[in-house]
């Protein structure tokens, strides 16, 4: 531990000394802004997008993007801690019937796609946005020409969906007569009202509405973008693509043509009654170096910045607050739990693991979860089961199974599992078992060492596998793991999407243990339909209470994030399911302009 510490330490100085002789090269053209753009907001993506067709924007970046050219059916309402629906391209949430198996929707009036090659030549009510555009983008996740990623949103969920599909597969590319068939899970009453019929009632069904998969796009720049349409976001959102070098920079400009809407829940109250997007330009680079967009950061050249693991010491202290200096330059720290948990998994795909709950309970109680608290001084909190905080199902640390390190007993379940002292009665030496992680940087090799510590206080030896993502996932998928480290991030704020998890049909997919339990499968079939309710809740609790004694996890931690903004950016406010972000975003360049007038280079020690 002691040796990568250094390194880290001496990687963290070094670095930032040579890109900081680098710096007015590297970004000169950074930040600029012409006079007449007063609202100028820039950011670092981070991360390539890949893919802008919201059918296969299968990445967290790609989707986040999404939101910027494209309206979802709904939203979420722009308030932290809150995951509140609230109508997006709909002009009002859907209606319901009583058996729970008919949405009927209606479509916001006067709203258009962006003008562009596809409707030169065409009449002015082409760009129009109707509910047949909406049905299209939803049958387009379920073309298995498309292979969309997003399937599994609508699949097994809207009717005559396997009629479509097979449809689908005998048609030639470019051919659209599938989506003019009639199917089963939709009917189009007008041009602003459909309805989608469900094959069972599904009371989360209004949360898929919300993901950028379901994002709605233009038939009519679809066909005349055909391969190229991922390329050419041409949807009816704040921004219209201006610029995008794929590799470098996307440049964003405001959708004159975006509907009235407001952002009522605005800090600051001169923001609440203006017209969305509260930006005339958004810039996003792509700075794949975290330490790079630290400096720009530094230097007033990105509005915000996401603090990663290795600059989180040089910029939040212990009590998790800024350095002194920091805070005198008008940076503000907000930070806020994300809706992930991480852990680590027994695959019960081999027979030794899925067989003994004794020995899964023994290395559940050789876990130090304080430990990797400490480590993470404050970017993570400890995880007693599978939903994170601000979900019904979390557990507090009393209500799990198995809340800290317990030596004594893990040894007792170590001898109860037929391993006493750790020693396999097969080989007479110490159990071995693998821990397989998806990468080899340092973090993976420090948790490794930490696990191998824990197993070896019970008398297991562990051996760690370090792969890559594609070597890892296939390992997953061939059963020839034992240990493994993975987190799961929510799609939508309901505990099924964490219980999902646990499923038996599920092995395979997103149950990534295969664990298999029809105790627990009869609870999980039994929330599926149940409304929102105390009942449900209840069920959700002992659900999870049930999962720490079987320990099919080793429950580990929901991940903080700590997002550092300038004071001239307004309205960033954190979310997990903020797809749509970019319209509230605000920046007054000006006051950045001025302040940066007043910057000066800033010494490593003032930011201890």
């Amino acid at each position: 531990m002691t040796i990568h510490s250094d390194m880290r330490t001496a990687k963290r100085i070094l670095l930032p000394v040579l890109l900081l002789l680098l710096f007015p090269i590297l970004f000169s053209g950074c930040g600029k802004e012409t006079e007449e753009e007063a609202n100028h907001v820039v950011m670092s993506l981070g991360k390539r997008i890949t893919s802008l067709d919201p059918a296969l924007a299968a990445d967290t970046t790609s989707q986040a993007v999404i939101g910027a050219f494209y309206d979802m059916p709904l939203q979420y309402r722009y308030r932290a801690g809150e995951y509140q629906l609230e109508p997006g391209l709909l002009a009002r949430l859907p209606e319901i019937s009583e058996d729970g198996m008919t949405y009927t929707c209606e479509v916001r009036r006067g709203l258009k796609f962006q003008s562009g090659p596809p409707f030169r030549g065409k009449p002015e009510e082409a760009r129009s946005v109707t509910a047949r555009d909406v049905v299209f983008s939803l049958l387009r996740l379920a073309d298995t020409r498309l292979r969309s990623p997003g399937y599994w949103v609508i699949r097994g969920k809207i009717r005559g969906l396997d009629a479509f599909r097979r449809a689908t597969e005998q048609a030639a590319e470019g051919d659209f007569s599938p989506y003019d068939q009639p199917c089963e899970g939709f009917t189009i009453l007008d041009d602003h009202h459909f309805q989608i019929h469900l094959n069972t009632p599904n009371p989360r069904f209004h949360y898929f509405l919300a993901l950028p998969y379901c994002a709605v796009v233009s038939r009519e720049a679809v066909r005349y973008y055909g391969d190229d349409f991922a390329r050419h976001p041409s949807g009816s959102g704040p921004f219209l693509l201006e610029k995008w070098e794929q590799d470098y920079v996307m440049e964003m400009v405001r959708n004159p043509e975006f509907r009235r809407e407001t952002c009522p829940d605005a800090e600051d109250p001169d923001l609440r009654e203006r017209p969305l997007p509260l930006a005339d330009r958004i810039t996003c680079y792509l700075v794949k170096q975290p330490v790079s967009s630290w400096l720009m950061f530094l230097q007033g050249e990105l509005d915000y910045f996401a603090v990663d693991a290795d600059h989180f010491e040089s910029v939040v202290n212990r009590e998790n607050k800024l350095s002194p200096a920091l805070t005198k330059r008008g940076i503000t720290l907000i930070q806020a739990p994300e809706l992930e948990t991480s852990y680590i998994g027994f695959n019960f795909a081999d027979p030794r693991l899925a067989g003994n709950l004794n020995l899964r309970r023994a290395i559940t109680l050789a876990f130090d979860r304080n430990l990797r608290i400490l480590h993470s001084a404050g970017r993570f909190i400890p995880a007693y089961g599978p939903v994170p905080p601000g979900t019904p199902g979390y557990l507090t640390k009393e209500e799990t199974a198995w809340p800290e390190k317990d030596l004594q007993k893990a040894r007792k379940f170590m001898k109860e599992a037929g391993y006493p002292e750790g020693i396999d009665p097969a080989t007479g030496r110490p159990l071995e078992l693998t821990f397989d992680q998806a990468g080899s940087d340092t973090a993976c090799r420090q948790t490794a060492e930490l696990l191998s510590e824990d197993l070896r206080q019970i008398g297991i030896h562990l051996k760690p596998e370090f792969s890559t993502r594609p070597r890892f996932f296939q390992k997953l998928s061939q059963g020839s793991m034992q240990l493994f480290r993975l987190s799961w991030t929510g799609d939508y704020p309901d505990a099924e999407n964490f219980l999902q998890l646990f499923y038996g049909p599920n092995a395979g997919s997103c149950n990534r243990v295969s664990y298999q339990d029809e105790t627990f499968d009869v609870m999980y079939r039994k929330i599926l339909s149940m409304p929102q309710s105390a009942e449900r809740d209840r069920q959700y609790k002992e659900m999870a209470e049930y999962l720490t004694k079987q320990c099919p996890w080793i429950f580990e931690a929901h991940t903080v994030s700590f997002v550092l903004t300038h004071q001239w950016l307004k309205n960033y406010v954190p979310h997990a399911l903020a797809f749509a972000r970019w319209k509230y975003l605000s920046a007054d360049s000006q006051t950045r302009r001025e302040t940066r007038k007043g910057f000066r280079p800033l010494e490593m020690k003032e930011l201890r």
